[in-house]
């Protein structure tokens, strides 16, 4: 194709036809640039693609990550349900005066249960800004960084809270007043003496204020995490969806 070319220019220049040689030249030169335009565009759209490629696998593993987080968000608050029922059923047998039963050794050992509920923040912490800016979306990238920056403070935070408060009980309340903490293999905290608890302010403050405490420490950061993962979840399959078209 060169030595093509080059015979044209030769023989128009032989035959000192200078106006249609300039034309041919300034055409090969358009001829030219166009190539290299078209190979930029080329270049461009095999780099776009793959961007593209990547940002697609980073939003998999953040959509997986966080259906994930959703089952456990929706095991604990179902679980914290039976936490309050069992803290209720003290209440009760206490404030009324009421006989003790064996099934009593469950609720006591249920009312103290705890779990360290936590926001997977794999994907997301070994991220940098740079690995985020793949994500083309501003609106979806400020959800994401808004969902981790809640798991790392309000969510962990409150948590840690309610994670301190039952181990200062286990340490200064139930040594004295339980044969055991946690005893799971008889699913059971049997109290010394359960008389004694009817009129035991420090243990009555401490089982009265625990839904309270479970209400705004766990739960209420369970369920505003279970909110903002749903809506982060959904603006991911919107934009895969768009992506993958």
């Amino acid at each position: 194709m060169i030595k093509f070319f080059r015979k044209i220019r030769q023989k128009l220049l032989s035959e000192n036809k200078f106006s249609k040689y300039l034309l041919y030249a300034i055409g090969e030169i358009v001829l030219v640039v166009i190539g290299i335009l078209i190979a930029l565009q080329i270049n461009n759209w095999n780099e776009s693609r793959k961007q593209e490629v990547e940002q697609i696998k980073l939003l998999q593993n953040f959509k997986n990550s966080i259906v994930s987080d959703i089952e456990s968000f929706d095991h604990y608050i179902e679980e914290y349900g039976t936490i309050h029922n069992s803290i209720n059923i003290i209440q009760n047998h206490l404030n009324d005066d009421l006989p003790f039963s064996t099934s009593l050794n469950f609720h006591f050992l249920n009312s103290t249960a705890y779990w360290a509920q936590r926001i997977d923040q794999g994907v997301f912490s070994t991220l940098s800004s740079t690995d985020l800016s793949i994500i083309s979306n501003d609106s979806l990238k400020k959800e994401i960084v808004s969902y981790y920056t809640f798991a790392k403070t309000n969510f962990d935070m409150k948590m840690a809270k309610y994670s301190k408060i039952i181990d200062n009980a286990s340490e200064n309340l139930f040594s004295t007043r339980f044969d055991g903490l946690w005893n799971t293999t008889e699913s059971a905290m049997i109290p010394h003496d359960f008389e004694a608890l009817k009129k035991d302010k420090e243990y009555k403050y401490f089982i009265n204020s625990l839904n309270q405490q479970i209400f705004w420490l766990v739960e209420e950061p369970l369920t505003n995490a279970d909110k903002k993962a749903k809506n982060l979840l959904q603006l991911i399959d919107e934009e895969l969806n768009t992506l993958e078209k």
